[in-house]
This record gives C-alpha cells, structure tokens and sequence, in this order.
C-alpha cells in the first residue's frame, strides 16, 4: 500500500481545521463556505477545499433536505477516522456551489489557531517520522 502522503497548511493560514482523532490538517477557515447540520442534526461544516482526505465508500446517490446528491464519504488520510462526505453532483441547480465541496462532522474536527499549531505540528510530525510517514509542507 505504501506510506501516506501528508499535506500542511502554513501557520499563516490560522485558524484552521485538524482531525480532532490525531491532529492532521484538513481545511483552512477561509475554505469555509456553510455552517449547518448533515443527517440527523449532526452539526458539520462545508469546506470548498480539504487535505489529507481519502475517499472511503462507493458513490451513492442520496435524498437530502435539499435535494438529491451524489455522495462519496470521507476519512483522515492519517488515522482512517471517518469525517463526513464529498459532494459530487447536485441534482437542484441551486445546489450546485456543493459540488466538490466536503461536509465534515463539526465533532470530529478541532479548530486551532497559529499558537496552538506550532506546538500540535511540532508533535505530530515527530510521532510520522517515529511511524515513517511522509510528509511536506505547503504555503
């Protein structure tokens, strides 16, 4: 299978969002597009773009509230935690700004600001060089 490929926001990109299971950057705030509920009233966030996120399901499509979708769900490419689902297609035109976008489940992800992340990075990737995982850097 090989070693995972890790990508990190820089620090200027605070506040961003780590899995709150291990730490791994997923999303920058500014990659925020909408706050609200996914299924059940789970509370979740839709980010225009996400990292270190991997695909872990077949498409499916799905009836929402707001229409129908096809989906793909998602898990941290670091530690295999479930997280939410990929929009791939909307069927409502007023829909459509969900395409490509991913919803994440408000719980399993932790908001950190610059402080905070210099010490959770400095951690974390001492545990991937201890564990031989790749990782880099990016601005």
């Amino acid at each position: 299978m090989g070693r995972p490929f890790l990508e990190w926001l820089s620090y200027s990109t605070s506040p961003k969002y780590v899995c709150a299971c291990c730490g791994c950057d997923l999303a920058c705030s500014s990659a925020l597009i909408w706050e609200g509920v996914m299924g059940p009233l789970q509370p979740a966030f839709l980010f225009r773009a996400t990292l270190n996120i991997n695909t872990c399901s077949e498409q499916r499509q799905q009836r929402l509230s707001t229409g129908t979708y096809t989906l793909v769900d998602v898990a941290c490419r670091c530690c295999d935690t479930a997280l939410g689902w990929k929009y791939l297609n909307a069927s409502c035109e007023a829909q459509k700004y969900k395409e490509g976008g991913t919803l994440l489940q408000k719980a399993r992800l932790q908001q950190v600001t610059a402080t905070e992340l210099e010490q959770q990075e400095a951690a974390l990737v001492d545990a991937l060089n201890r564990s031989g995982v790749s990782a880099l850097s990016v601005c």
